[in-house]
């Protein structure tokens, strides 16, 4: 397997490994099943200057300490259960990271726009189309 750049797709297919994540958590082996996936290996550091593949790891941390807490006072059911409550947990994992970034891109906007704002640019012009090569807008 050959080494390259995560693209925004690489980087959003990392996270969603990270909210179904289930039994322990270590580097070596999520780089390993993300190289599986996605037939290229990442090292540690690379994958940690991504800060949505950073921040999805803190919180799946969190998440998978805080169920190893809960699972002491709950009764194990039935396969069909367990399946049930791993895919809660995925999706519970899925929707705080989603509103985490939500939170950080709405910070980043607000920074922006007072940026913007004090530099003089309107709304318009924030808002003109973006003309590519070629002539197509964007």
């Amino acid at each position: 397997m050959s080494t390259r750049r995560l693209t925004d797709s690489d980087v959003r297919k990392a996270v969603q490994i990270l909210d179904g994540w289930t039994g322990k958590l270590t580097w070596d082996r999520f780089i390993g099943e993300l190289s599986h996936a996605l037939g290229h290996t990442y090292t540690k550091p690379g994958l940690r200057k991504h800060a949505r593949i950073l921040n999805a790891w803190d919180m799946t941390k969190a998440r998978l300490e805080q169920s190893t807490k809960q699972s002491g006072a709950r009764s194990n059911g039935t396969a069909e259960i367990a399946h049930a409550r791993a895919r809660i947990q995925k999706l519970k994992a899925e929707v705080a990271r989603l509103e985490q970034e939500n939170r950080d891109l709405l910070e980043r906007f607000q920074r922006w726009s007072y940026n913007a704002a004090s530099r003089g640019m309107t709304e318009q012009q924030l808002d003109q189309a973006i003309i590519m090569p070629g002539g197509s807008k964007r």
